[in-house]
């Protein structure tokens, strides 16, 4: 039937635009032709044809459509064509099957944890970016870099509680994996460790469009989907002259140094505190030992001296548990 084959060309013409121009075009010839409908009582194509200029649609796409047997040109002369749609409700469903088939848009709010952050010991200026970000109406995409042993992971983890987070590991993921978790997930807050691992040329394609716009469009095997979505982008890295310059340019770089050994501690007492239950003086005693025998001013090190700590006498075991790291270095 000829409305199937006008379904069948429309709906690959969508999915093969890139650009969504084609898309913006027949919604504007759909709506051209039923407000004449409306304002002139009648359904005759005469009375109701249009001119380029009232769809915004260049000669050469109108053109495209007539070849392709969805427009018909109802009239001509040397300064003017007039077209008109040859199957209208066939081209509207269409239109309507499309977007909802390749085009999401997620726009509900989420509520930011009222004590996000405040694990985090110091930093107050970044703390407070980071804030100042959240609470952009558009996203502001962050970029914590630098050494290794500061907080970059910790409010890396602190962000990863936000309702619709996506914590990624940049060295992990696989080939294109970012397009399968923009479009199954639809993450409100992407995270993203180890960016300067991020090689892959698909997955940087997706984060460079959806930093820029907030549209991804993923064409394979000729078939397109496409989604648009408003998501704020933290990252982490400890290095930046690997990642590509396009990309660099649509973060806010806020760079990380190494811990003091009073602040190392004082962050290690925090964290071992509330997020492992010790208490403060076992949690000291473990910052000092990592600090010392370890040489050691990363927050992780001392989490993993803790859960190897004998639970009936931590205290007393801190020293075997330590002996045995410090072999290992």
């Amino acid at each position: 039937m000829e409305s199937e084959a006008i379904y069948r060309r429309v709906f690959t013409l969508l999915s093969e635009d890139d650009t969504g121009e084609l898309e913006r075009i027949i919604g504007e010839i759909i709506e051209v032709e039923e407000r004449k409908e409306r304002e002139r009582g009648t359904t005759n194509k005469w009375d109701t044809s249009w001119e380029w200029y009232e769809v915004h649609g260049d000669a050469r796409t109108l053109n495209k459509l007539v070849s392709q047997g969805i427009l018909d040109i109802v009239f001509k002369t040397n300064k003017s064509t007039y077209y008109h749609t040859r199957d209208r409700g066939t081209l509207k469903r269409a239109l309507e099957d499309y977007k909802r088939a390749f085009t999401v848009v997620v726009e509900e709010e989420v509520r930011i944890p009222e004590d996000l952050l405040e694990i985090v010991v110091g930093h107050e200026d970044k703390k407070e970016i980071i804030r100042r970000a959240l609470r952009s109406e558009k996203p502001v995409h962050l970029l914590l870099w630098g050494s290794v042993a500061s907080a970059k992971s910790l409010i890396l983890e602190e962000l990863n509680r936000l309702p619709r987070s996506r914590f990624v590991l940049g060295s992990s993921m696989s080939r294109a994996g970012l397009y399968d978790i923009l479009f199954t997930e639809q993450p409100r807050y992407l995270i993203i460790d180890e960016l300067d691992k991020v090689d892959d040329s698909q997955n940087l394609t997706a984060l460079l469009s959806l930093m820029e716009s907030g549209r991804v469009v993923e064409t394979k095997y000729r078939k397109r989907r496409e989604i648009r979505l408003r998501t704020w982008v933290f990252a982490s890295a400890n290095r930046i002259d690997k990642i590509p310059p396009e990309l660099l340019s649509r973060f806010q770089l806020l760079r990380f140094r190494d811990y003091t050994d009073e602040e190392f501690i004082e962050v290690s007492e925090v964290v071992l505190t509330k997020r492992e239950g010790l208490d403060p003086v076992l949690a000291g005693q473990i910052a000092l030992q990592v600090l010392r025998h370890l040489k050691s001013r990363d927050v992780r090190d001392c989490i993993k001296v803790a859960r190897l700590l004998d639970r009936e006498n931590p205290h007393l075991d801190l020293p075997r548990v330590i002996e045995l790291l410090k072999k290992q270095k």
